[in-house]
């Protein structure tokens, strides 16, 4: 689901109007019709982190289903080396599999 489908559907849940999200994430209404139409990206994080506020939602889930990656999860990144060869080795697992090598699809 891309992200504007995403924040609109939450919205939606919450019988919200895009008027009254609008204002509890201190945004413009023309704003956020934008984003929920796909005709602007993702905000920013700080924006993202106001919407999950009033969505009720958890921001770093907004953030990642915006396409970002949260500040605080690169800041523990670069500094805890544990975290960033957790993250290594899964990445290197999903993308080459166990042996390291390339997957790729034998049909």
């Amino acid at each position: 689901m891309e992200f504007n489908q995403y924040i609109r559907n939450l919205r939606l849940e919450k019988r919200l109007s895009q008027v009254e999200l609008a204002e509890m994430a201190n945004i413009k209404t023309p704003y956020l019709s934008k984003i929920e139409s796909g005709k602007e990206p993702a905000p920013s994080e700080a924006v993202l982190i106001r919407l999950a506020a009033a969505l009720n939602e958890d921001p770093y889930w907004m953030i990642v289903k915006g396409g970002k990656v949260p500040n605080d999860f690169k800041d523990i990144i670069l500094q805890d080396e544990q975290v960033y060869n957790y993250i290594h080795r899964k990445v290197r697992r999903n993308k080459f599999g166990e042996e390291g090598t390339p997957k790729y699809d034998q049909h």
